[in-house]
C-alpha cells in the first residue's frame, strides 16, 4: 500500500487598513486549525494585537458577513478609541467557509 500525504490547509484571514482609496496596514494571519465562528473575536483580537492597532466593536453582522461573504468591514465609527484610518476589512482567502442558508423552500 502507498501511503498517500495530504496537505492541511488552514483558512487565512488577511488583514487591512484602508485610509481614502490607499492600504495603510495589512497582516496575513494563517488559522491554527479550521475556523470556528464561536472563535471569532479572538482571531480579531490576535490580528488587532498583531498589526498594533485598537480592537473594534465585533457585531453579529460582522460574523455573518464573514462567514457567508468573506468579507468583514469595521468602520472607523465602530471602535471606542480614535483611529487613524477610514476602515478595518478581514477577508477570507481560502473561499466559502460556509454555504448560504436557505430561508425558504422554494417548492412548497
Amino acid at each position: 500500500m502507498e501511503k498517500q500525504l495530504k496537505a492541511r490547509v488552514f483558512p487565512r484571514i488577511w488583514a487591512k487598513t484602508v485610509k481614502g482609496d490607499k492600504i495603510t496596514r495589512d497582516y496575513m494571519y494563517t488559522l491554527d486549525g479550521p475556523f470556528d465562528e464561536e472563535r471569532m473575536f479572538e482571531y480579531i483580537c490576535e490580528i488587532t494585537r498583531a498589526m498594533d492597532i485598537a480592537t473594534p466593536l465585533v457585531l453579529k453582522h460582522h460574523v455573518y458577513n464573514f462567514v457567508h461573504f468573506n468579507i468583514a468591514k469595521f468602520l472607523a465609527r465602530e471602535y471606542v478609541e480614535p483611529v487613524d484610518f477610514d476602515f478595518f476589512t478581514l477577508e477570507n482567502t481560502t473561499g466559502t467557509i460556509k454555504p448560504i442558508p436557505r430561508y425558504f423552500n422554494e417548492y412548497d
